[in-house]
């Protein structure tokens, strides 16, 4: 027999206690830095206990990824939605072959505000520096999230994919997007502006020698 779910308006409670978490926790660690504060500092900026913070999450390192993750989500969705308007109802029928879809996966990162996200997650982090590896994993961590949605959402679209085909390609995506970020945020780092029209064209190139890396393998 299935568990009850919870009601309503319990889900909601705990639906709006997440949110301010993950809200104090993103504003404690873009004025502070990942290391600057408490996980008492976050249930006080919050308004929960902190009996609560561990209700939901086992640490700050989690706090922290569950952040990066939900500013990702909206990257991701809009990413899909272009995806799905490059790659049809009658490809997906058909079983298009994985390349075909990944050159549509290709061409959908530039046209989604990737560097705004990317920008977002390092404020988030409070602009770490590039060898703090607890930091990257925390990143990657949430980048490796929002892959696995995104692979999720193209086989449940495409069941007949070829699974392997599609995860080494966006595998290799991700690698590549990942590591031009650190590039990308070590020449445009302003942890106190909106990303700029420079910054722009300079991440456009550096998504383009991706896209062409993982076009011929």
């Amino acid at each position: 027999m299935a568990p009850l779910a919870p009601p309503r308006g319990l889900s909601a409670l705990r639906e709006a206690r997440r949110r301010a978490i993950l809200e104090a926790t993103r504003a404690l660690a873009t004025e502070h830095g990942a290391d600057g504060f408490t996980v008492e500092q976050v249930a006080e900026r919050a308004g929960v206990s902190r009996r609560t913070i561990f209700n939901y999450v086992a640490g700050l390192d989690q706090l922290l990824v569950e952040v990066c993750e939900q500013i990702l989500d909206d990257a991701t969705t809009a990413l899909l939605a272009e995806i799905f308007r490059r790659w049809g109802d009658d490809d997906a029928a058909a079983g298009t072959a994985a390349p075909a879809l990944l050159d549509a996966v290709a061409q959908a990162t530039r046209s989604i505000d990737l560097p705004s996200a990317i920008a977002s997650i390092d404020r988030a982090l409070g602009s770490p520096d590039s060898d703090d590896e607890r930091l990257q994993v925390i990143s990657r961590t949430a980048f490796d999230h929002a892959g696995g949605r995104l692979r999720e959402q193209l086989l449940h679209r495409a069941p007949d994919l070829d699974p392997v085909d599609l995860e080494i390609g966006l595998a290799l995506l991700f690698a590549g997007i990942a590591v031009i970020a650190e590039i990308w945020l070590d020449r445009h780092r302003d942890p106190t502006s909106e990303v700029s029209p420079t910054a722009r064209a300079d991440w456009a190139q550096l998504l383009d020698r991706v896209l062409v890396r993982v076009r011929t393998g």
